[in-house]
């Protein structure tokens, strides 16, 4: 019973020390402005103990540190007017010494600032390509996307860090694509085969031309003494064959008919 009596007193006093305490206690994370009389100063004050006037002065605290906002099929319009889905992360800082003027601007910073600022530049940069980039240059459309955004020039806060997760097309983008590969892939084999075919008939045009070639060389070499020379040694060689055969050798005029047994 006389515990209670001591921790209500103690509950109050916390209480009133925490809402009317002329003490401020700002992290390192954050950069305090003041209020005095519903009126902001533009000057930023660091992390570190704080005394306000009770009453007639309070404290405002910005982040400074990276925060990072997510972007969840966001819906973006492409060069050509489809509609993708966009799932993307944006790591962005507010700069300490810009901090109070944007809360004196805009007051809830996130929500009214970085937020819609964002988005559109979002959807302004999805909107320089056209909806096929995002699939049939996926990687060089996202580096740009991401480039761009990481130089975006505002006055209160800087982006640091971008992160594509997924690019959604329409279901009917998508078939449509790959009707056009496969298209594409077909084309490039019909391509293949008639190039084949052409260096096949280029190959036997030269082939026919060589066999032309050596059986003109060859005609004109001939002569009758060479050929009667040429059979002569040929029946001979077939007579010294113990395993010749009767044979009847055509012949003309100037021939006799030779027979080896």
């Amino acid at each position: 019973m006389n515990l209670s009596k001591f921790l209500i007193p103690l509950i109050l006093l916390g209480v009133f020390l925490a809402f009317f305490s002329p003490i401020r206690i700002v992290d390192n994370r954050k950069v305090a402005c003041y209020i005095t009389l519903g009126q902001i100063s533009d000057k930023e004050s660091g992390p570190g103990v704080k005394l306000v006037i009770p009453f007639i002065q309070s404290i405002h605290t910005v982040p400074i540190t990276t925060q990072v906002i997510h972007f969840k099929k966001i819906p973006v319009l492409s060069n050509d007017g489809l509609q993708l889905l966009v799932d993307i992360s944006v790591g962005y800082k507010i700069k300490q010494d810009k901090a109070c003027d944007a809360f004196i601007e805009y007051r809830d910073i996130f929500e009214n600032l970085v937020k819609p600022t964002i988005r559109s530049a979002i959807r302004t940069l999805f909107a320089q390509f056209k909806g096929t980039d995002y699939y049939e240059k996926r990687q060089e459309v996202e580096q740009q996307i991401v480039k761009a955004l990481e130089s975006l020039d505002n006055p209160y806060f800087e982006i640091v860090q971008v992160n594509i997760r997924n690019i959604q097309l329409p279901e009917e983008v998508l078939k449509a694509i790959e009707r056009k590969i496969t298209a594409k892939q077909e084309a490039e084999r019909m391509q293949y085969v008639l190039e084949k075919e052409k260096l096949e008939a280029e190959r036997k045009i030269v082939e026919a031309r060589g066999l032309a070639e050596s059986q003109r060389i060859i005609n004109n070499s001939l002569s009758d003494k060479y050929l009667r020379w040429y059979y002569i040694t040929t029946m001979k060689e077939l007579a010294d064959n113990e395993n010749s055969k009767i044979i009847i050798m055509p012949y003309d005029q100037q021939m006799l008919p030779l027979m080896v047994k």
